[in-house]
């Protein structure tokens, strides 16, 4: 609505949004920090995603909000087989809104917040790496994030992106049949002059869900098998680590 709006030369204006609850976390001290904006599966907010990896983040060194787009909306996390949300849920906006909330934080380095998502809410971050959709969002302090994250998430998100709008971490698991490790091997690409890194971590044998305790040794989403994998799991924490610290902390390799 808004790219229609600016064709016919009209200039759209925010509208009040809905106000959502989140979880945050900070570092020790005063900042700023960077931070980053954690979207769950989903299946909601488990205890790994609220708490564990929030003190994880804490503990590098990162304020850390990870946001619930479903309690104050009365809808039920669950997950749909057509990908869609419950009515009334927009997770592209909640990201959004997420990042605004924490720029306006003094203890936040405002230019330095990044995007983690699992699973579909890893959909979400590989959507928002895709440079026209920030054409989408009224904007007018010219927030984005600076790097993004995702866990296990359905690659072909990305489309025909040929140019990210900020460098991407992919972890997937070879044996993850609910999205696939081939579809995202063919996204990734080397820093170069024609845009940002897509790095693609794939771990052998391992199915979806594996950095979550949540689903267990033999769990299932929509009948496809999900499965923690404590080896890859820890792998998958020290890239996340590593890659963050450099795009976000500017630390070398």
């Amino acid at each position: 609505m808004a790219r229609k709006m600016r064709e016919r030369g009209e200039e759209p204006k925010p509208t009040p949004g809905t106000r959502i609850e989140g979880y945050l976390s900070k570092p020790t001290g005063d900042g700023p920090f960077p931070a980053v904006v954690v979207l769950p599966d989903c299946v909601g907010l488990t205890p790994f995603i609220r708490e564990t990896l929030t003190a994880q983040l804490a503990a590098w060194g990162y304020v850390t909000l990870v946001l619930d787009s479903w309690t104050t909306r009365q809808a039920e996390a669950g997950c749909f087989l057509n990908g869609q949300e419950p009515p009334g849920v927009d997770r592209i906006a909640d990201a959004y809104g997420g990042l605004f909330y924490l720029a306006g934080l003094p203890m936040v380095q405002r230019d330095r917040v990044g995007l983690l998502g699992f699973a579909t809410g890893g959909v979400i971050v590989l959507t928002l790496a895709e440079p026209q959709s920030q054409s989408s969002v009224v904007n007018d302090k010219s927030l984005g994030f600076k790097t993004g994250l995702a866990y296990y998430p359905e690659c072909t998100a990305l489309g025909q992106v040929q140019k990210a709008a900020f460098p991407l971490l992919i972890l997937i698991g070879r044996e993850d049949q609910r999205t696939r490790a081939q579809e995202c091997e063919e996204v990734a690409r080397p820093t170069g002059g024609d845009g940002n890194s897509i790095e693609v971590q794939i771990y052998p044998g391992v199915k979806h869900g594996f950095a979550d305790p949540h689903w267990g040794a033999a769990g299932s989403i929509f009948g496809f098998p999900a499965a923690y994998d404590a080896k890859a799991a820890e792998d998958a924490l020290a890239r996340a680590h590593a890659f963050l610290d450099r795009t976000l902390k500017g630390k070398p390799p």
